[in-house]
């Protein structure tokens, strides 16, 4: 969650010289949204991010004080708070493309911070900024950080709301040659790019499963 408080950027820096390998994990769903025309008009995700980092964001909010695993109610509403508000420079980390070209989306709407079973867990819905109507080429998803500080494990195919009847595939990523492309992009880092956050290579995509969704025209 590196929109909501300062100790995830301070994980992210450790891991930097560290390799590829990540430092948060995210269990991830994703729900197809198509509207009456049989438009994919949004996506909805859901994260759950995994106990330890759970635990060290709300500490880092100084949420949960008492360590018993509740929350109180001003503590909720500031944790939703903290984490309903993107800075300008995250995207949110879900990219969509078509035949190689991006597929733009909106910002987070309708987003919903909870902490249950010592688990963060968040959702929001991403409309695309244009309805997409089906095409013969499919629809490829993918869900990563850039930096590979976050890893996103896609639990299940995602779910479909407004359509039954389109194609699914999902291609898994070939972490192997991920690990050499990084290491490759590494070796071109002097010590000081190394430190240098921004000078990591952004090579999260090529760690990160894709799904490839293909929907026939409706009549």
């Amino acid at each position: 969650m590196r929109h909501i408080g300062s100790l995830t950027v301070c994980l992210c820096l450790a891991g930097s010289a560290a390799g590829a390998h990540p430092h948060i994990f995210v269990d991830t769903g994703l729900t197809l949204r198509f509207d009456d025309q049989g438009r994919l008009g949004a996506v909805g995700v859901v994260w759950v991010y995994d106990e330890l980092s759970s635990m060290l964001i709300l500490g880092d909010l100084e949420l949960d004080g008492d360590a018993d695993g509740e929350l109180t109610q001003v503590e909720r509403q500031r944790l939703q708070q903290e984490g309903s508000t993107w800075p300008e420079d995250f995207d949110g980390d879900l990219y969509l493309s078509q035949a190689g070209q991006a597929i733009a989306l909106s910002g987070p709407r309708d987003s919903i911070v909870d902490y249950r079973d010592g688990r963060l867990i968040e959702t929001h819905l991403r409309p695309l900024a244009t309805p997409l109507a089906p095409q013969p080429q499919p629809v490829a998803i993918k869900v990563y950080d850039p930096f590979y500080y976050t890893f996103y494990d896609l639990a299940a195919a995602p779910k479909m709301i407004g359509r039954g009847d389109c194609e699914v595939r999902i291609e898994r990523a070939d972490i192997a040659a991920a690990q050499k492309l990084y290491a490759d992009e590494l070796e071109l880092l002097n010590d000081e790019q190394m430190l240098d956050e921004g000078q990591s290579p952004q090579l999260g995509g090529a760690f990160a499963d894709e799904v490839r969704v293909t929907c026939a025209a409706q009549p």
